[in-house]
């Protein structure tokens, strides 16, 4: 896994305003989002799928629910930092890849294309993009600490 000592430069404000706007824009249609995070996730990672429940409604609020952390931490290294080791400790007992980290936010991504249309810009989807290049690693690096912790 990355070590990541310090986290990559913040997003600039446009890119912050963005994302939140793209994720409030994507609320009246959060259920539709989650079907279609996992419906990805499992197109590029089937072999995960028997990790998860026959019933993904649980799953799918706990997605939701960790963009929404995720949005409202973006101006904050801490509060990223600590959502990235909150989903690394969650998550240990998956041993979940780098490889598997980038196609759920591929799905996500997906996901936001499939439900907003056009609604959801280039400049959004850039955003999102540049947010998860700026958080995987950050996710990456708390998975490797907990792994050397035993």
């Amino acid at each position: 896994m990355t070590d990541v000592a310090q986290p990559p430069a913040p997003l600039p404000p446009d890119q912050t305003a963005l994302i939140s706007e793209s994720f409030a824009r994507a609320l009246p249609v959060k259920a539709r989002l989650a079907v279609r995070v996992y419906e990805r996730f499992f197109e590029l990672e089937p072999q995960t799928r028997h990790l998860f429940s026959a019933d993904l409604a649980g799953q799918r609020a706990k997605i939701m629910q960790a963009l929404s952390y995720t949005v409202r931490a973006m101006g904050s290294d801490a509060d990223l930092i600590r959502l990235a080791e909150g989903l690394a400790r969650s998550h240990a007992r998956f041993h979940i890849s780098e490889r598997q980290l980038r196609h759920m936010a591929m799905a996500i991504l997906g996901a936001f294309d499939d439900c907003l249309g056009d609604a959801f810009t280039s400049e959004m989807q850039g955003s999102w993009q540049a947010a998860f290049d700026r958080f995987l690693p950050m996710i990456a690096a708390a998975q490797a600490r907990l792994e050397a912790a035993g």
